[in-house]
């Protein structure tokens, strides 16, 4: 069977999570062919058994300045794609009946889906929200205009994840258990490489706008970014990672702490790791509430708003010198995979 795979560049959490996904379904089915459309990086899909990769469709995503939601600029890009939905429909309806795919799977773009829909080709949208959702949250002036996305979803299935809203635009609906951005980790491989001291994960893409982040002495602060966060954290880029047969899992699970902001990705690996964290709250993106929920009550867990980045070092010690909680089961991948849902 062929799958034309779309996957939001946004974040990276979304990428990361289909990456597993890809991983556990082409294992079962080693004789598919996956097609990915995408913005991230190709490097992202190194190692997994893909056919081709494409340039991703047009999506309502947020635009980010300095960790938080551009708020002018999404609403201008948002305006843009409703004024050119329809004819963005028609390039992706051409694109699909070139690829011609048995399937459609986005995470969780809603072009695709229409496309789809009018190709009479299954359409599945994964996810723990739906951008008509996060629109019509942060623009309730013109949510009349947003049912306009809520419209692209409708004929699709839709496999919803944990850490996010009820809501659901789809004719169908699935209740989906917790998909990990990420594999289990071997802290023996990454310790292999990281200097013998406590490691304090800072698992931000970048650092908050006009902060310093503190970390205490005896934690060494790294982190795994094209480019390095800031002086004095220790740096291992994505690539460094590939070339050492090494993933921000095995980081991730070879960490002491971890300080990160609250998006799916790092969230749904703290709970499956059962790791300490610290997490920077206080963002205006909708999901927030929802990806903490499972944490204010969490032992080992220390939420602090980005403002409060001077109470970050106390944070820190008084987050691992507790006994952390154990895994939250995550078997998200094997129960789509299993259940069938990828199937025409």
């Amino acid at each position: 069977m062929k799958i034309l795979w779309h996957i939001s560049s946004h974040g990276w959490g979304h990428a990361a999570r289909q990456r597993e996904l890809i991983s556990t379904y082409t294992q079962a089915y080693p004789h598919s062919r996956i097609i990915i459309a995408s913005d991230v990086p190709t490097w992202f899909w190194k190692g997994l058994n893909i056919e081709e990769i494409h340039c991703g469709s047009p999506s309502p995503i947020v635009s980010e300045t300095g960790g938080d939601i551009d708020t002018d600029k999404s609403r201008r890009d948002l305006t843009r794609f409703l004024a050119s939905a329809g004819s963005n429909i028609e390039d992706e309806i051409r694109f699909q009946e070139t690829v011609r795919p048995d399937m459609v799977i986005t995470d969780i773009d809603p072009l695709p889906v229409a496309a789809a829909a009018e190709r009479s080709v299954p359409a599945v949208g994964i996810g723990n929200f739906t951008w008509d959702w996060i629109m019509g949250e942060l623009f309730p002036d013109i949510l009349d205009d947003i049912r306009s996305i809520s419209k692209l979803y409708r004929r699709g299935t839709y496999l919803r994840l944990p850490l996010g809203p009820r809501f659901s635009p789809f004719n169908q609906t699935v209740k989906v258990p917790l998909l990990r951005s990420g594999s289990e980790g071997d802290p023996e491989k990454a310790q292999s490489i990281l200097p013998e001291r406590r490691i304090c994960l800072v698992a931000l893409r970048e650092l908050p706008s006009g902060r310093v982040l503190k970390v205490p002495e005896e934690f060494l602060p790294v982190s795994s970014t094209p480019e390095p966060l800031a002086e004095g954290i220790y740096n291992i880029s994505p690539e460094k990672l590939s070339d050492l047969r090494l993933t921000f899992s095995d980081i991730m699970a070879a960490s002491d702490v971890v300080v990160s902001k609250a998006g799916y990705g790092v969230v749904s690996q703290i709970l499956a790791m059962g790791k300490p964290c610290v997490l920077l709250k206080g963002r205006s993106f909708p999901e927030e509430p929802y990806l903490l929920e499972p944490l204010r009550d969490r032992a080992a867990t220390r939420l602090l708003d980005r403002s409060e980045t001077d109470l970050l070092s106390d944070a820190i010690i008084s987050a691992a010198s507790t006994t952390a909680p154990p895994p939250v089961r995550s078997n998200g991948a094997d129960f789509i995979v299993s259940g069938g849902y990828l199937k025409s």
